[in-house]
C-alpha cells in the first residue's frame, strides 16, 4: 500500500480525470436530438439525476460516514459505470430514465463523501486551511478530462452521425472503469475521525441541527442554492445555440475544450479572488459573471462571437464551487461532515431539478429564452 502523506489526495485526483473523462459531452444534446427527444425531455433527464441524487442523499452520506467513505466511491463509481454500459444502449426515453436514476444514486454516494474524504485527508495532516486550493486542483483534473475528451470526442464525432456517437460513449464507460479500479487505491484518514462512529440516526440529527442553527451556514447555503450558475443546462443548450449561429461540428469539442482549459485555471486559482477582491466582493464577482455572460448568449448568435461567449460563460463558472465548498466544509465536524454535506446536496438537487424543467419548457418555445431566464435569476 502506498504510504506517502499525499497518496489520497493524488488517488482522489486520479479519480476525478478518469471518471471524467467524458468523449460524448459536445454532442451529447444532438444525440438525445437524433433519438427523438425533445428539450423538455432532454433537461428532464438532467432533473431525474439530480432529483434521484436528493433522494438518496441523506441515506448515502449517512451510509459514507458509517462505512466509510472509500467504500462509498467505489459503490458510486460502480453505479456510474453500469449507467455507462446501459447508455450505450439505449434507444428510447425510458431507458436513458433508467440510466439517470442510477447516475444520480451514484453522484449521491459521491457527493459530499468526495469532499469529506478530502478535507479529512487534509485535516490528518494539519492542512485543512488549504481546502480551497486542493478542491480547485481537483476541479482542474476534471477540466483537463474534459479538455482531452473533447478534443478526440469531437474528432470522432466531427461528422455529427450516430455511430460515431455510441464509439465515443463505449470508449468513455472504459476510462469510468479504470477509475474504479483506480478508487480501491484509497485509504481511511483515521486521524480525522473519533473513536466511537454515532448511530445513523444520530448523525442525521446533527446534521439537521448544525443546518438549523449555524446561521453563518445558512447564508452561504442560500447563496451556493440561488447563484448556481446551472452548468449542465448550460451543457445541453451549447450545442444547439452554436447550430443556431451556423458554427460547424468540428468546433464543439475544440470549443468545450478550451473553455474547459480556461476552467482549469479557474478553479486553481478561485482562492485568489477572495485574496485580491476581498470575501465580500470575490464570491460578487464569482457569481455575478455567468449570469452576465448568459445574457449576452440570448442576444448574440454571430458563431465566432458565440464559439467566445460559451467559453467565457462555461470557464467562468468554474470559480464558484471551490470557494463554496470550503466555506462549508469550515462550520462541518469531521465526524459527519459526509452526511450534512449530502442534506444541502438534497435541497440544491431539488432547486436544480425544477429549474431544469421550466428552462426546458422555455428552450422548446425559445433558446433565447432559456439564456434569458438562467442569466436574470443569478443577477
Amino acid at each position: 500500500m502506498l504510504k506517502s502523506k499525499s497518496n489520497n489526495i493524488t488517488i482522489l485526483n486520479l479519480i476525478t480525470f478518469f471518471s471524467s473523462l467524458y468523449f460524448y459531452h459536445q454532442i451529447i444534446t444532438l444525440y438525445f436530438l437524433q433519438r427523438g427527444l425533445n428539450y423538455v425531455e432532454i433537461n428532464s433527464l438532467w432533473g431525474i439525476i439530480t432529483a434521484s441524487k436528493a433522494m438518496a442523499e441523506v441515506p448515502t452520506g449517512i451510509i459514507a460516514d458509517k462505512i466509510g467513505r472509500k467504500f462509498s466511491i467505489i459503490i458510486a463509481l460502480a453505479l456510474q459505470l453500469a449507467g455507462e454500459v446501459i447508455f450505450i444502449f439505449a434507444d428510447r426515453y425510458l431507458l436513458f430514465v433508467l440510466t439517470a436514476v442510477i447516475g444520480g444514486i451514484g453522484f449521491a454516494f459521491l457527493s459530499g463523501c468526495f469532499e469529506a474524504m478530502m478535507y479529512d485527508s487534509l485535516k490528518e495532516e494539519g492542512r485543512e486551511s488549504e481546502m480551497q486550493k486542493v478542491a480547485g486542483l481537483n476541479a482542474s483534473f476534471a477540466q483537463m478530462a474534459i479538455i482531452i475528451g473533447s478534443l478526440i470526442g469531437g474528432f470522432i464525432t466531427s461528422n455529427l452521425r450516430l455511430n460515431n456517437f455510441i464509439l465515443v460513449i463505449v470508449i468513455t464507460a472504459f476510462f469510468v472503469g479504470i477509475a474504479l479500479m483506480v478508487s480501491f487505491l484509497l485509504r481511511k484518514p483515521t486521524a480525522a475521525y473519533g473513536q466511537e462512529t454515532p448511530s445513523s440516526l444520530a448523525l442525521l440529527k446533527d446534521g439537521m441541527k448544525l443546518l438549523r442553527t449555524n446561521r453563518p451556514l445558512q447564508r452561504i447555503i442560500l447563496l451556493f442554492l440561488l447563484a448556481t450558475p446551472f452548468i449542465n443546462y448550460l451543457l445541453n443548450f451549447y450545442q444547439p445555440y452554436f447550430v443556431k449561429a451556423r458554427l460547424s461540428g468540428v468546433w464543439f469539442g475544440v470549443a468545450l475544450s478550451l473553455a474547459s482549459l480556461l476552467g482549469v485555471l479557474s478553479s486553481k486559482y478561485a482562492y485568489l479572488f477572495e485574496k485580491i477582491f476581498g470575501v465580500k466582493n470575490g464570491v460578487l464577482l464569482a457569481t455575478l459573471l455567468p449570469g452576465i455572460f448568459y445574457i449576452f448568449m440570448a442576444m448574440i448568435f454571430h458563431s465566432w462571437i458565440a464559439f467566445m461567449l460559451f467559453i467565457l460563460s462555461y470557464s467562468s463558472m468554474q470559480v464558484q464551487r471551490p470557494i463554496f465548498v470550503d466555506y462549508m466544509n469550515r462550520h462541518i465536524e469531521s465526524r459527519n461532515r459526509a452526511t450534512v454535506l449530502s442534506l444541502i446536496n438534497v435541497f440544491s438537487g431539488i432547486y436544480i431539478a425544477l429549474m431544469g424543467l421550466l428552462i426546458g419548457w422555455l428552450a422548446d418555445f425559445s433558446l433565447s429564452s432559456a439564456f434569458i431566464l438562467m442569466g436574470s435569476w443569478i443577477i
